[in-house]
């Protein structure tokens, strides 16, 4: 890797000591990754790719990265459109884009095999990468993916979440409307929309992680191809979730081990998608996290962390890690015919 567009990691909190960002070419394109300095081919273990969702970064990540990575390499991008990686092209942020886009960095990593993480979209672009790499994934995990539900349409959405998403069923329309709304509000209230969305309690944001995520949105606002790639990635993702059959398809090809992480309060990704996918694939483990919501390796990494290490370990979910509850536990728990905090599609 060459340069270091966010400079030393260490000095910005003594949690991220040891991370190292710099930029990687992966064919012609100069995409921001970071790592925790271990060489992945000295590496005692398999080592963690992790991909961000809609909006997110690299930075997504940094809180379970060094945990994750006591005994192996560990590795974040910023997928070409987001964060600091300026796509060849605005189109090439869309799902599919990004999902060929995974084994090409593998290629230029010169990385075998990964313990492959999506949050959000990027557990879509995850799936939908898991057949063009497949020799290549370990295992799978999946914190709070964007993925369809049993129903292909819009009309169970809630009414905010229909607001933001149904017009990114019509090619252009959406797009419009999200550069109106990016050119009109602030960082401040791009931030404070971004938090109310993912983030089950806001009070958990240390300050650390409050003055980088400002300076994402700052960077992000001076960019003029970021909106546009934006609206090509959210389009992409309504259309996946919409002509489910392609997602569908990938998820019972899935051959990896694969875990499951979703938080009972994230205001995005619903139970009834994570019921869906518990119907689908039966031998999928799920892991709830209670009082958490979309960015559960953010909100309480130290819970994420846990789940995912004891799953690797023993293939357990259970309340010795992490606070976690198995999914039959928590639906035959108490309150367990609630339709959940907001019984809404995955689009985020």
């Amino acid at each position: 890797m060459s340069t270091s567009p966010l400079g030393d990691l260490g000095a910005r909190s003594p949690r991220w000591a040891g991370l190292r960002s710099g930029v990687v070419d992966v064919r012609g394109t100069d995409v921001h990754l970071v790592t925790n300095g271990i060489d992945a081919q000295d590496s005692p273990a398999t080592p963690h790719l992790f991909v961000h969702g809609l909006g997110g970064s690299a930075t997504n990540w940094f809180d379970v990265m060094p945990d994750l990575g006591a005994d192996r390499a560990v590795l974040a991008m910023d997928l070409p459109g987001f964060g600091r990686t300026v796509p060849p092209r605005t189109s090439a942020a869309r799902v599919r884009a990004n999902a060929r886009f995974l084994p090409a960095l593998l290629d230029a990593l010169g990385l075998e095999r990964v313990v492959l993480h999506g949050n959000s979209m990027g557990g879509l672009i995850s799936v939908l990468a898991a057949p063009l790499m497949a020799e290549r994934i370990e295992a799978v995990v999946l914190a709070a993916p964007a993925l369809p539900s049993a129903r292909s349409d819009l009309t169970h959405l809630g009414p905010e979440m229909l607001k933001r998403f149904a017009p990114m069923a019509i090619p252009g329309v959406g797009t419009t409307l999200l550069r109106t709304m990016w050119s009109r509000m602030d960082v401040d209230r791009l931030i404070a929309d971004a938090t109310a969305m993912n983030w089950h309690d806001p009070d958990r944001i240390r300050p650390d992680v409050a003055a980088l995520m400002r300076e994402n949105m700052t960077f992000a606002k001076q960019q003029l191809w970021r909106v546009e790639a934006l609206g090509y990635a959210t389009e992409s993702l309504v259309s996946s979730l919409l002509a489910a059959r392609e997602v569908t398809d990938a998820i019972m090809g899935m051959t990896h081990r694969t875990l499951v992480v979703w938080g009972d309060g994230d205001r995005l990704v619903s139970r009834l998608v994570i019921q869906h996918l518990v119907d689908l694939r039966p031998d999928w483990r799920v892991a709830v996290l209670p009082d958490v919501g979309h960015v559960a390796q953010m909100e309480t990494p130290e819970r994420y962390v846990a789940v995912v290490e004891r799953w690797l370990a023993d293939g357990r979910v259970d309340t010795g890690a992490g606070d976690a509850v198995p999914w039959a536990e928590w639906v035959a728990g108490p309150g367990a015919d609630a339709a959940g905090p907001s019984e809404v599609a995955s689009v985020a």
